[in-house]
């Protein structure tokens, strides 16, 4: 194969191209508005060519990577999110000038390349690399909390070993794979001649495990919760949105729409059921805000499940819909939290600090309202018409019992969510309250962007969904 054959997505290239020269920038003189400056540009660019390619794919040849409406979409998600969270760590990073950071904005668009290369990832070597990268980088932001230096740290180190285990469970699975099929493209191993068929099973049980370490499904949760506190807020984003997204893209690409061994359905039914019910349970109990998105995304993960196990003419725009909803709500709310929450309290955003918002900063209540409206599933968010086409994918499949875990979810996400914002409609209790908000240009323009998104996109879904459907 030569050179000029070989197929790779552009995004790829232009990330890599912004990534060396924010590196040759930093070897010359340090500057974190110029690295910053560097990877909003990148990824602005790289995100108007994600259509494009280099070189073709010979017949024949197995391919490392591939491009079609899925790939396209989820990696405009990726990048899209990428930049919001540059976006959100503008201010708290150029505002102490002694403190260095110049490497904060490198490791978010080296994970952003790792997330981006899992998206067009058409075989396990590409998908394997994109989510060491994605591990790598995330190690170093977690740690990037220079509030919380300890916390950060406790937090890297939980994360760098249970990330460890799952990538080799993984891999594991994935060697197995290989050795039953001689091929490293994706599809759920069958055995060949003279194989046994119990490895098959194995291999494919190890890598839904290593799948699901990823996406923090119940029972493999725990983590997340405890890294996303320790965490800055915007590489709390980071981890709750591009990191999931990327996993799930390739968990669809790999298993089809729907299309695990019937012997695995009774094990996946169990673990959407634990999933949601698990997720909202937790975030019930929580008094941290970051603690609470964090569990409900373990919930929102569990939803989607409940789409990928319905196959039918539903499906694409249901997933489509519903990770569109999920991205721009959480990222929203994190916005909100970066653009109002200059101090953190020791057990991270507690719900309790967001008191009197609607009298001290109306419109980012009205704003935060919207987002958590929508992650509930309620009009006129986006997020309405995202549970509703999962609602109605599991009707035409008769999922009784997924349905019946979506009814018991959504009334408890409701209490939790509705409950933020009843305590951001108290009175404040000090004048001193109305002084410990921060109003960023940058983060105003993001959530009113946002907000515009989940309500536009709530009255309009079907633009949204139209350009990114097959066929």
């Amino acid at each position: 194969m030569t050179l000029h054959d070989t197929f790779l997505p552009s995004p790829l290239l232009v990330l890599s191209a912004g990534i060396m020269l924010m590196l040759a920038g930093m070897a010359w003189r340090r500057s974190v508005v110029r690295g910053l400056s560097i990877g909003l540009v990148t990824e602005l660019v790289a995100l108007g060519m994600v259509t494009h390619h280099t070189g073709t794919v010979p017949d024949g040849s197995m391919g490392l990577f591939i491009q079609d409406h899925w790939t396209a979409f989820t990696a405009m998600l990726v990048l899209f999110s990428s930049a919001c969270i540059l976006l959100m760590s503008w201010r708290d990073l150029t505002d102490d000038g002694a403190r260095p950071a110049e490497e904060y904005p490198l490791l978010l668009l080296l994970g952003t390349l790792g997330a981006t290369a899992m998206v067009f990832s058409a075989s396990y070597v590409p998908f394997f690399l994109g989510l060491e990268i994605v591990g790598i980088s995330l190690m170093g932001l977690v740690a990037f909390n220079h509030r919380h230096f300890m916390r950060g740290c406790e937090a890297a180190m939980k994360y760098l070993i249970l990330s460890g285990l799952s990538s080799a469970v993984l891999l594991f699975g994935m060697g197995l794979a290989y050795a039953l099929t001689g091929s490293l493209r994706f599809a759920p191993p069958i055995p060949a001649d003279g194989m046994p068929p119990a490895m098959a099973m194995v291999a494919t049980v190890m890598i839904l495990v290593g799948m699901f370490f990823k996406l923090s499904v119940v029972p493999f949760h725990m983590w997340l919760p405890d890294v996303m506190e320790g965490a800055p807020l915007p590489v709390a984003a980071f981890i709750a949105v591009v990191s999931k997204i990327a996993i799930f893209s390739t968990f669809v690409r790999y298993f089809g729409t729907g299309s695990l061994p019937p012997a695995l359905n009774g094990m996946l039914y169990a673990v959407i059921i634990l999933t949601i019910l698990g997720g909202n349970l937790l975030a019930l109990r929580q008094s941290s805000l970051t603690r609470l998105m964090a569990c409900s995304s373990i919930a929102h993960v569990g939803y989607l499940l409940i789409a990928f196990l319905s196959p039918g003419p539903l499906q694409p725009g249901v997933i489509t819909v519903y990770l569109v909803a999920y991205t721009v709500s959480t990222l929203g709310v994190f916005a909100v939290m970066c653009a109002c929450s200059p101090s953190l309290s020791p057990n991270g955003a507690a719900i309790t600090q967001w008191g009197g918002l609607f009298f001290t900063r109306p419109f980012m209540a009205t704003a935060m309202s919207l987002m958590l409206l929508s992650l509930a599933g309620i009009p006129p968010g986006i997020g309405f018409f995202a549970k509703f086409g999962v609602a109605a994918t599991g009707v035409a499949r008769q999922r009784d019992l997924l349905l019946g875990a979506l009814v018991t979810g959504s009334i408890m996400g409701l209490y939790y969510y509705l409950n933020i914002i009843r305590v951001m409609m108290k009175a404040p209790a000090t004048p001193a309250t109305k002084t410990a908000w921060r109003m960023e240009p940058e983060l105003t323009t993001l959530v009113i962007v946002l907000t515009m998104i989940v309500v536009i996109g709530g009255l309009f879904p079907a633009r949204i969904i139209h350009p990114f459907l097959p066929g």
